[in-house]
């Protein structure tokens, strides 16, 4: 009898004990609630993982540099999925990276008005001049510009060095190159064939060599005037890059992106045809590489041109609740002071005349756009012929016949023509 009561005093006191336990979290919870409650919430939805350190150290900053507003930063790289569904539900995040206006989801948005327009803001006077038609969409701006990304060949200099080469200047002395070093039982040349959307970017870093941007090309072929097979231009840059393939072997050919990059930084190939976003991911699987980015070059005698285009933005949701706040953190993002911390490490151009306009990797490059040999292109593509470009495009990899790839082309031909009257329209709208 005494031990049963002495157990019910235990069981009463601890009962008691976890009551007070629990009040006392509650009350801990309700303070921070009300202390977080206190600060407007944003949410960050960011899809490019290979900016996700600098960006998340950026976000920390501004949470820190005031006390009003706190930016959740969200690393998602499935934004196809994701970002369709959300916007489906009306639960656009607040703030969302994108890619420029030549990638289907963006462009898919404000089609499906899920952006708001921020002509308005302080950092648009900023913006390069000659940049404005290529973040303009039907009169309005909607993306806040983060970098510009270009494409070429990325030369493991001291492999070159090695064996005694050139870097190439003329696609003959490309080949030649290739050449050489297959001779001599080394590889030339790593692809990441794997995945679609690398292939479709060697593929238009070819076409504009020669200054046919691919835009162009697209709107004529939509306009029933050419076909890709057809047009000399697109039909060579296709040849050029299944010539390349017989420059590398079984082990450095059809990778994924990152294997491929892993394994260039390792010096398992002396070339790698890929963009300026890659730079800082080789660089720090080796740090000691030496490492520089040219464009894919033009045949002899023609002027040598290379092609840009807006790969990192921000857009704030229509629907945000907050959208002063969210404009507060693009204004603080836009500043020359962050916006060079985030292009120093991300190592490519911005698209403000007050950043870094330094490429140090890719002298020829940086030569090619102050002289004025570059383009800029925001070609958009409904999404039945980007899968046949981005995906579709893989299959012909590595060593496609004529027939295979008159095939390919006349079914992307026949998908824009399909459905020229949206491309047609947002083609206009853009600009």
């Amino acid at each position: 009898m005494y031990r049963t009561g002495i157990r019910k005093i235990i069981r009463i006191v601890a009962v008691l004990s976890l009551a007070v336990m629990c009040m006392t979290l509650s009350g801990c919870k309700e303070s921070e609630t009300a202390v977080s409650q206190e600060k407007v919430q944003l949410k960050f939805f960011n899809r490019k993982r290979e900016i996700y350190a600098i960006m998340d150290q950026i976000i920390s900053d501004f949470n820190r540099s005031q006390d009003k507003i706190e930016v959740t930063h969200i690393m998602n790289s499935d934004v196809e999925f994701d970002l369709r569904t959300m916007a489906v539900k009306g639960e656009f995040p607040d703030l969302v990276g994108l890619s420029g206006l030549q990638s289907t989801e963006p462009t898919e948005y404000l089609i499906g008005g899920c952006l708001l327009p921020l002509d308005d803001m302080d950092f648009v006077k900023r913006i390069e001049p000659e940049y404005l038609p290529y973040l303009t969409y039907n009169d309005h701006i909607y993306h806040m510009p983060l970098a510009l990304s270009f494409e070429g060949i990325y030369i493991n200099k001291a492999l070159f060095r090695e064996e005694n080469l050139e870097i190439p200047d003329s696609y003959e002395s490309l080949l030649e190159t290739c050449r050489i070093i297959q001779e001599r039982g080394k590889v030339p040349l790593i692809f990441a064939d794997q995945e679609g959307w690398t292939v479709h970017q060697n593929w238009e870093s070819i076409q504009c060599t020669d200054a046919s941007c691919y835009g162009d090309i697209f709107e004529e072929v939509a306009r029933g005037e050419s076909t890709f097979g057809d047009n000399p231009v697109s039909r060579k840059a296709m040849d050029k890059l299944l010539e390349l393939h017989h420059y590398t072997d079984e082990a450095n050919s059809s990778l994924s992106y990152d294997a491929a990059m892993n394994r260039f930084a390792k010096g398992k190939a002396f070339m790698f045809m890929q963009g300026s976003w890659a730079y800082q991911y080789i660089m720090a699987q080796n740090p000691h590489m030496e490492l520089e980015l040219i464009p894919f070059p033009a045949e002899e005698g023609k002027e040598q041109y290379i092609t840009f285009w807006f790969d990192s933005c921000i857009g704030i949701a229509k629907d945000c609740e907050h959208p002063e706040e969210a404009r507060q953190f693009l204004e603080y993002l836009a500043s020359p002071e962050v916006l060079n911390q985030y292009l120093e490490k991300e190592c490519t151009l911005g698209g403000f005349t007050d950043v870094n306009q330094q490429i140090s990797y890719a002298p020829v490059v940086q030569q090619l756009k102050e002289k004025g040999f570059f383009k800029m292109d925001a070609t958009w593509l409904p999404t039945p012929c980007r899968i046949i470009r981005d995906i579709d495009i893989a299959d012909l990899m590595p060593d496609a016949d004529p027939d295979t790839v008159d095939q390919y082309l006349d079914k992307l031909s026949k998908s824009l023509r399909r459905h020229k009257d949206i491309f047609l329209d947002v083609k206009e709208k853009i600009g």
